[in-house]
């Protein structure tokens, strides 16, 4: 018999989950104490939200969601981006995820929460889509390439973009494992890949003009692009798909409606880059 509780924030409740986490991902060490309490504490938006399910002291499955602000349809509107699920060895095929998701997704739309957003891989999206009900907006594409990424003449009118602040870039740019450069007015992390370097996003002025620290007098000509936007000329810039026998695992970014009307959004009217979810 199993219990479900939401998920705790404290010391003792974030060193649980990130004990469950190392059990079922062993081969990182990203998922530690620390970690978790930046995403899912520190966030300025709020305390994560999700469900823990427990048979007796043990936590048998986690899933939590990370509170963010988009503009939808052209409103600014209060979502959740998708993040972490783990079920522990001994009790998977029990149907904990779909089980913690769905009672996350009702405690979320009872506190004004409209939508909830990810980027799932080729092993996860038939789950999302198939047992959850989300949209496959589009696959994300991924570029690399060397000097500056264009954008067509006409100006775009976007209908759905994660919004930042500079409270929430200070927040991301706190991230503990990592090391973000900011170059101009674009944010640049570590690809993982010696010489190249992963292009975050690019943000007005006033909002990352406090982040001297971070500020680098040159970068590595080689950059890695991740997202989707359909105001970037790509055919008049210097970058090229990476093949996908080249890519770990296809990413898919991924949309559910929590209003009860089924809305769904347009891929060529999406602004999604690297920083708006957690690769790096």
């Amino acid at each position: 018999m199993y219990t479900f509780r939401p998920v705790a924030v404290d010391e003792a409740g974030i060193s649980q989950c990130a004990a469950l986490l190392k059990i079922v991902f062993p081969q990182t060490d990203i998922l530690n104490e620390a970690y978790l309490k930046w995403e899912y504490a520190d966030n300025p938006e709020g305390n994560i939200v999700g469900f823990n399910a427990f048979e007796g002291d043990e936590m048998a499955a986690h899933y939590v969601t990370q509170p963010v602000v988009a503009n939808l349809f052209g409103k600014k509107t209060k979502g959740l981006l998708s993040l972490n699920t783990a079920t522990h060895p001994n009790h998977q095929g029990k149907k904990l995820f779909t089980t913690l998701a769905d009672m996350t997704y009702k405690f979320a739309a009872e506190n004004v929460y409209e939508f909830v957003f990810g980027v799932a891989n080729a092993n996860s999206t038939p789950g999302f889509l198939n047992k959850l009900g989300f949209q496959h907006v589009a696959p994300l594409q991924a570029k690399v390439g060397v000097g500056k990424i264009k954008l067509s003449s006409t100006e775009m009118q976007y209908g759905f973009e994660r919004l930042w602040t500079t409270e929430l870039l200070e927040w991301r740019l706190k991230n503990p494992f990592h090391h973000y450069e900011i170059s101009g007015n674009n944010i640049f992390a570590p690809s993982g890949k010696y010489g190249i370097k992963a292009f975050m996003g690019d943000f007005q002025t006033d909002l990352i003009s406090r982040f001297n620290s971070h500020r680098i007098s040159s970068l590595n000509p080689m950059k890695l692009w991740m997202g989707i936007d359909p105001a970037i000329n790509w055919k008049s810039s210097l970058y090229y798909d990476i093949p996908q026998k080249m890519r770990p695992s296809p990413l898919n970014l991924i949309f559910k409606d929590l209003t009860g009307s089924n809305r769904t959004i347009n891929a060529n009217a999406v602004k999604f880059r690297a920083i708006d979810f957690d690769a790096y």
